[in-house]
């Protein structure tokens, strides 16, 4: 059944990590559960809701009534839960930490480091975008992809980290084939850029909590919005947000500047 239902997926071109979510979910449900009906349906959902945060149930949610309904069991699908947005940004990377991280990086050879958080920085590209790069899109300026929705996204190199990038490249006398390698000399993975992100944090004194690559899109958003704050859509194009809500948290203020604001006007 998961077999074909897996290559269902891949014949309606849908992205590796959502067939991956997608098949995931609906093996663990038939591992744990005897037979799909209401009642063990509603007991994974309780299961969920007990063990994970709102948004990982509602993926979770997602991913099963999509298995329902290649099932055509469409009178079992589960209503997500209502998730309240965050009045506030957190764990977002500051530009101060941001700066020491890149400085301390450059100071210490790791050259490779300083470019990928440089590229994510000055890109606001998605980690899983970001190892998808090649020697070429640098070259070129700019690369397309297709974003979430199936939808095709073209991400800019600017002119400032196009020269930086093209320079270590030649540097490594290399013109072709995936932009970040690991040492073995293929496509470095996710996990791997999140495992030496962490590693970073405690080298160079950074929470940890924001030494995460999804931080550093933050960032990006952050950044520029504080220059072009009127430009909201554009951003929301830069970006890859299909709903413009999406990208409106980034007009809210981070957690920390919540603190420090609240820490400067309260003197009665």
């Amino acid at each position: 059944m998961l077999i074909e239902y897996e290559k269902m997926l891949r014949r309606q071109e849908m992205a590796e990590n959502t067939i991956k979510s997608y098949v995931g979910t609906a093996k663990r449900f038939l591992s744990t559960y005897e037979a799909i009906n209401r009642n063990n349906i509603l007991a994974y959902k309780e299961h969920l809701i007990s063990n994970y945060k709102p948004a990982t149930v509602n993926n979770r949610i997602l991913a099963l009534n999509h298995f329902l309904h290649y099932l055509r069991k469409d009178t079992l699908k589960l209503k997500t839960m209502k998730v309240q947005q965050k009045l506030y940004l957190d764990n977002v990377i500051s530009n101060t930490d941001y700066r020491k991280l890149i400085r301390n990086l450059k100071k210490d050879g790791k050259k490779k480091w300083y470019m990928i958080v440089r590229t994510m920085v000055c890109t606001g590209a998605r980690i899983g975008e970001i190892i998808a790069f090649q020697a070429e899109d640098v070259y070129a300026g700019y690369i397309e992809l297709y974003a979430k929705g199936s939808k095709l996204r073209r991400i800019y190199f600017p002119e400032m980290l196009q020269a930086e990038l093209i320079g270590w490249l030649e540097e490594d006398q290399r013109k072709e084939g995936p932009l970040f390698l690991n040492k073995n000399g293929v496509t470095i993975s996710a996990n791997g850029i999140a495992t030496m992100f962490k590693k970073f944090a405690l080298q160079y004194h950074i929470d940890p909590k924001v030494m995460h690559p999804h931080a550093f899109r933050h960032r990006f958003a952050l950044n520029f919005l504080s220059r072009k704050p009127n430009d909201i859509v554009l951003l929301a194009d830069i970006l890859g947000h299909s709903n413009i809500n999406t990208t409106r948290i980034y007009t809210r203020r981070t957690a920390q500047e919540q603190y420090r604001i609240i820490n400067a006007v309260v003197d009665w």
